[in-house]
């Protein structure tokens, strides 16, 4: 069985210009949900809860590490081509790396918020919710 180390981790986010950029460098902790809606279809006369798949995706992707002015220019960068009327940006998300074989995620992305907080005795800190838009295709490097 092989186990990796979260540092393999690779995090890419189209800009503004939709050109995919590396964050890895820039992330100390990433979180990549995919849910599944479950639509209860249960009937009267029944004794067990019935379901049926709903909606998938549209999960919220948690970002946050250390301020960096390259984290903060792209996702601000971001947020100002969402307001200008840009649809979503791209993401790739490879979990153990993106070398040939390793697990990999892509989609399309908003920024739902960005948040920076600092304090006296720690480091500046940013943290951003990524709002996937669309669906999901998993698949391997």
């Amino acid at each position: 069985m092989a186990f990796k180390a979260g540092t393999a981790t690779y995090i890419a986010i189209a800009n503004a210009g939709n050109a995919l950029q590396n964050l890895s460098p820039y992330a100390d902790n990433f979180a990549f949900p995919q849910s599944f809606s479950q639509l209860d279809v249960s009937a009267f006369g029944t004794n067990a809860k019935a379901f049926i798949p709903g909606l998938s995706f549209g999960d919220t992707l948690s970002m946050s590490g250390p301020y960096d002015v390259v984290i903060h220019t792209q996702l601000t960068g971001m947020q100002a081509a969402q307001t200008a009327g840009t649809a979503g940006f791209g993401i790739l998300f490879g979990p153990g790396g993106s070398v040939a074989g390793q697990a990999r995620s892509a989609g399309s992305i908003l920024v739902a918020a960005y948040n920076v907080s600092t304090s006296v005795t720690g480091r500046v800190e940013y943290s951003a919710s990524l709002q996937i838009t669309g669906s999901v295709a998993n698949g391997t490097y």
